[in-house]
């Protein structure tokens, strides 16, 4: 599992990530996916 410090930096960039007003939604749905993958992935 992820370290509080990492989880922090995770929810930060997650949600920087979902705001729609600076990227298109299929580049926010894109990177959410990217996110999500690398938060599965075995170190």
């Amino acid at each position: 599992m992820l370290s509080d410090k990492h989880r922090a930096a995770y929810v930060d960039f997650y949600d920087a990530v979902r705001d729609e007003s600076v990227l298109d939604r299929r580049t926010t749905i894109l990177i959410g996916l990217a996110a999500a993958m690398a938060n599965a992935c075995d170190p």
